[in-house]
């Protein structure tokens, strides 16, 4: 019979407790991570759709929140939807609370649209939280066969007054080109009422006094006429800001300060582009025709040097600045405008001439002179030498 006092049973009791204590703590600490773990998981959004608005482009995602989360109160989700950028290799990524969102897409490419839930409070002990994400496809409906569809499309806003679009033709059976355009604010799309035509087949559209809205989008589809062959449709979308040219600079002046230094001078051009929207570019040349460019932002005045040897030749152009446009066309160059050659230079290169002529014209007048002197000087001496001939002659006998 061991002794409750037994040093052997005292340390047998102790390993017990430790062990228990130990598989106590082991055990609550896979609990905790097993809690932690199911309260960390959520769902991707459920009844994701995508419904086409009939604006040429516009589409609107709906969704609901995870089934998970009907009975949740104390964590408000987040959604991130992600989409492809229109006209861009690169991706365009959105965080909002709402269950609906709007915006531009390419409806003659497959669109591909993927969405998740983000979950951050209570429900996750403050841990970021996010779901798998959720795929869901626009397929694009197209008709026609793709050679049919228009190439090199390309607008211009002429100074913010006039809009153009023009396009070079498919391969076409019984059909022709159709430009359908919306713009926010329209009630319903419309149609071109103007076209440029080549050979009957519609090349471009004139937009004319149509009003449209800058820094908003402009959404457009070239398709085929109605009962008429398919055309495989394209889509594009723009900013007027983005596709303007200005007109060509006015007024252009050189004026010389010193002996090397130039002013140049201009004015804006015509139009309902605002001055602090311009920038300009800057081309100058010497005699061996090489152009050196500079571009300055909403001045109207550069200051150069020339050369020793050189006759400045300069001329100007303008385009948007990265300030009220994200991109647009240089206008046209204005005409060269060329430094002359100083006055006295000129009259002195006349006066040279006057004066080489005269040299030249007295020198030969002096050798003429000179030479009939010469000439006739051979002839008086001939006839004085012949003369005494006569007179000295023994055989000449005047009484014979």
């Amino acid at each position: 019979m061991w002794s409750l006092n037994h040093p052997s049973l005292c340390k047998a009791m102790r390993q017990a407790s430790l062990q228990w204590l130990s598989k106590f703590v082991i055990y609550s600490t896979l609990y905790v991570q097993c809690s932690s773990t199911i309260q960390r998981t959520v769902d991707p959004p459920s009844n994701i759709q995508i419904k086409d608005l009939g604006t040429l482009g516009i589409l609107e995602i709906t969704w609901r929140p995870p089934a998970s989360l009907n009975n949740t109160s104390d964590c408000s989700p987040w959604y991130e939807l992600t989409h492809q950028v229109i006209n861009a290799e690169r991706w365009k990524s959105v965080r909002t609370k709402q269950q609906t969102y709007r915006d531009g897409f390419d409806l003659g490419k497959n669109v591909v649209v993927k969405m998740r839930t983000y979950l951050k409070g209570p429900c996750t002990e403050q841990n970021e939280v996010w779901s798998e994400w959720a795929e869901i496809n626009y397929p694009a409906q197209l008709q026609g066969t793709p050679e049919s569809k228009v190439k090199d499309f390309k607008c211009i806003n002429d100074q913010f007054e006039t809009l153009t679009c023009e396009w070079r033709t498919g391969i076409l059976g019984n059909g022709n080109y159709e430009l359908q355009f919306w713009q926010e604010g329209m009630s319903q799309k419309k149609t071109c009422t103007n076209y440029m035509t080549v050979n009957g087949i519609n090349t471009g559209c004139d937009f004319g006094s149509e009003k449209l809205e800058v820094f908003s989008d402009l959404f457009i589809c070239v398709t085929g006429m109605p009962d008429m062959d398919p055309i495989r449709p394209s889509y594009f979308i723009f900013q007027l800001q983005n596709i303007a040219k200005p007109g060509i600079p006015e007024n252009l002046t050189m004026t010389m300060v010193e002996a090397d230094d130039f002013i140049l001078e201009w004015k804006g051009p015509k139009g309902r582009i605002p001055a602090h929207c311009l920038q300009y570019e800057i081309q100058s040349k010497d005699n061996m025709d090489i152009w050196q460019t500079v571009v300055i932002e909403r001045e109207y005045i550069y200051n150069f040097k020339k050369s020793e040897t050189s006759k400045p030749c300069v001329r100007v152009r303008g385009k948007i600045n990265k300030y009220c446009a994200d991109d647009g066309y240089w206008s046209d160059w204005t005409p060269e405008v060329c430094w002359p050659e100083p006055p006295v230079l000129s009259e002195l290169k006349w006066l040279y001439c006057v004066v080489a002529a005269v040299i030249i014209l007295t020198g030969l007048c002096v050798a003429a002179a000179m030479y009939t002197v010469i000439k006739r000087r051979k002839w008086s001496k001939k006839l004085q030498n012949k003369a005494k001939e006569l007179v000295y002659d023994p055989a000449y006998n005047p009484k014979c």
